[in-house]
């Protein structure tokens, strides 16, 4: 292609992002949220399935950095409102829906002490700030003495859209169209500089102060970042080698299975212990973009693993209050068979909470069209979490 006076870098044949749906996505979306529902409900075998978060962070990174891409590259611009806007519709209903719910069901079934414990967390979680308060009070994710707090799973949601009040805006900036350097180089130099600082600081905040290092989204950064590089590298990478992907696939997946099995809560995390699962899910989705859109085999394909990837999110959020109320509630250690009703529940709930509040919220074109309405209704949410915790608070 010959560029003209007129071109600008978007129009180059490396940065064609398209639109394509990655059912591997979807389905290492699925292993990873059955991997933390599964250890949080103590099945035997997944001594290690925190992981699972940690795997959601490489594919958050990847998939919103495409629509980043996606963005600039149909429409020669990034719209900072317009994806804040996006993460609103996409994130909050179903948050400030479960952090009410939680916040009533922790006071109607656990005492009044815990309830207003409780609340007190929610202040901060509505607030995006959770991780920074659970660090701060010393809260132990693995062997706390005290019970967990039941909204303690929103810590990885506060790190996610920590890092997103920083990612677009640098995004903006590196790609703006200056002629000396090519958006990818100066892209790739970025995420990877971020990430080895990230991983390095990781590594040894670990050894100094594992809780910080644990809830600090400087800590959690390059796991976001590899996957913002795979997506950038993603037209590189696209059909080019589906023998060579389904490879790459076959090892990820292994490698993050050997880790869940491997690990255990007594493992030092994240520090190097981490790298291997991370890894692992960029092998995943850097296969995936080998093999091509259609080259994908039927297992990742099947309807119950799409499935379970769409409701992914809202099964996160679901599955913890319902674990931690129950084990809290119960006067001795819960059965096998009870964990597994626990779990069953979970994923019930969770379908509703996807069907009746975050896919049609999500997908709304009337407020996907009125940006001030999405903004406005972002702040009716967290204003409906507030007051919601300061009525408990001054009630009981």
């Amino acid at each position: 292609m010959t560029r003209n006076s007129s071109a600008t870098p978007y129009e180059l044949k490396e940065l064609d992002y398209r639109t394509e749906f990655r059912p591997d996505i979807q389905a290492a979306r699925a292993l990873a949220v059955f991997l933390v529902v599964l250890y949080h409900a103590g099945f035997p075998g997944v001594h290690g399935g925190y992981l699972g978060v940690d795997v959601f962070f490489v594919i958050s990174g990847f998939v919103i950095t495409n629509v980043l891409l996606r963005e600039r590259s149909s429409r020669g611009t990034t719209s900072i409102p317009g994806f804040y806007a996006r993460r609103i519709r996409r994130i909050l209903p179903s948050a400030t829906a479960v952090l009410v719910l939680t916040v009533f069901a922790t006071y109607h079934w656990l005492s009044f002490v815990t309830g207003a414990i409780n609340a007190v967390d929610a202040k901060y979680v509505a607030a995006f700030v959770g991780n920074f308060h659970f660090a701060l009070l010393g809260t132990q994710y693995f062997t706390a003495t005290q019970p967990p707090s039941t909204l303690q799973q929103y810590w990885s949601l506060a790190v996610e859209e920590q890092f997103y009040l920083v990612w677009p805006v640098l995004f903006l900036v590196l790609t703006y169209p200056w002629k000396k350097t090519s958006p990818v180089t100066r892209l790739v130099t970025a995420l990877v500089t971020i990430g080895g600082l990230s991983l390095a600081w990781s590594i040894v905040e670990s050894n100094r102060n594992e809780l910080w290092a644990f809830f600090s989204p400087l800590s959690r950064a390059w796991e976001l970042a590899l996957g913002a590089l795979l997506a950038v590298l993603g037209p590189h990478l696209r059909g080019r080698g589906p023998r060579s992907g389904l490879i790459l696939s076959a090892i990820g997946l292994a490698t993050i299975l050997v880790c869940t099995w491997s690990y255990s809560s007594t493992t030092l995390w994240p520090g190097t212990a981490v790298i291997a699962p991370v890894l692992g899910t960029g092998l995943i989705v850097a296969g995936g973009s080998l093999r091509g859109v259609d080259r994908f085999g039927n297992i990742v394909k099947l309807s119950p693993i799409q499935w379970t990837g769409n409701i992914s999110y809202s099964l996160y959020l679901v599955h913890w209050p319902i674990i931690a109320i129950a084990t809290q509630y119960a006067t001795s250690p819960l059965s096998l068979s009870s964990r597994i009703e626990l779990v069953i529940l979970s994923v019930l709930l969770s379908a509703v909470l996807y069907y009746v509040i975050e896919n049609p919220i999500r997908r709304s074109t009337w407020l996907a069209r009125r940006r001030l309405a999405t903004y406005t209704f972002g702040g009716l949410l967290i204003g409906i979490s507030f007051v919601t915790i300061y009525w408990h608070l001054s009630h009981y």
